[in-house]
């Protein structure tokens, strides 16, 4: 059995409102396309005025030689800050100070350990013993956290305490 597609009065309508409603988008998206291509060309007309395809050619390998010469500047600064970094380990970065009295019976806390140490705990302790008559003044290297003299209480209070605190 055949059937035969016929239009109607009705099946018409519908088709009608279709094909309109995608021929208002057809003409919403053209106008759009319009406006864009208008807009890239005044782009390029503002960005070509005056200029060559010499000149723009000259431009483009200016800033590419710029470009070139600011890496190996940064190279350059990353290694020296690399180098500073390393070099900074040695430099004097912690410090503690430890205030005391030697003689139990009389005086106030005026003998001191100071410790002066490096990124490695390496540095010197000095001590001055205030003393009535007189005042001595000690120092003691430290390698690494460590001396080869043994430490009072107070040097080694001096040595903690300049751990403890930040670095420089």
């Amino acid at each position: 059995m055949l059937q035969y597609f016929s239009l109607n009065y009705r099946n018409m309508s519908n088709l009608q409102t279709i094909l309109g409603i995608f021929g208002s988008l057809a003409l919403a998206l053209s106008a759009l396309a319009l406006w864009q291509v208008r807009s890239l060309n005044k782009m390029k007309s503002e960005f070509f005025a005056g200029r060559k395809g010499a000149d723009l050619e000259h431009i483009i390998e200016a800033i590419k030689a710029e470009n070139e010469s600011l890496r190996q500047d940064q190279s350059a600064l990353g290694i020296a800050l690399h180098e500073l970094k390393t070099d900074q380990n040695f430099a004097l970065q912690k410090f503690g100070v430890v205030r005391f009295n030697p003689f139990n019976d009389s005086g106030g806390n005026f003998s001191f350990c100071i410790a002066l140490l490096n990124g490695h705990n390496t540095g010197l302790v000095i001590t001055s013993m205030h003393g009535r008559q007189q005042n001595r003044v000690y120092t003691k290297k430290i390698t690494e956290g460590r001396s080869e003299a043994e430490l009072t209480e107070e040097e080694q209070k001096a040595i903690k305490q300049a751990n403890d605190k930040i670095k420089i």
